[in-house]
């Protein structure tokens, strides 16, 4: 569940589905230069993926999107704690390649939910199944 610069395979297919656009995020970041030391996958309800960029962290979720804070604690199968967290703009699933620009504009306030997770046919899954890998 734990990869170097990559997210592994997670588990739970449900969870997985994410494992394509957290890992075209990672790429762009890495792309783009941000110290990226790891990424996981996890846990759902809602799911998540966290990026751990030195002393700070990018958390994505799929109700309120991408957000940047100090990282405190995380780990797969655990929340990620993040002090004084920020949401960066774009939505709950921006353009993989729009997200290391969201990042140097830094928070647009704090976090929000954007979507339920329990909603119905919002287009969301389409929008994760556009980054399946393979």
């Amino acid at each position: 569940m734990i990869g170097h610069k990559r997210p592994l395979p997670h588990p739970d297919p449900f969870v997985d589905v994410t494992r394509g656009y957290i890992t075209r995020v990672g790429d762009a970041l890495q792309a783009r230069g941000v110290p990226l030391s790891t990424v996981w996958l996890d846990p759902s309800h809602p799911r998540d993926a966290t990026f751990v960029l030195g002393l700070q962290a990018l958390v994505w979720n799929e109700s309120e999107g991408f957000v940047l804070g100090e990282f405190v604690s995380g780990e797969p199968g655990a929340r990620t704690v993040l002090r004084d967290p920020v949401r960066l703009e774009g939505g709950v699933l921006p353009d993989p390649d729009s997200v290391p620009v969201l990042l140097e504009r830094g928070g647009a306030g704090a976090p929000v939910s954007l979507r339920s997770f329990t909603a119905g046919h919002d287009g969301f899954e389409d929008g994760l199944a556009r980054h399946r890998l393979g």
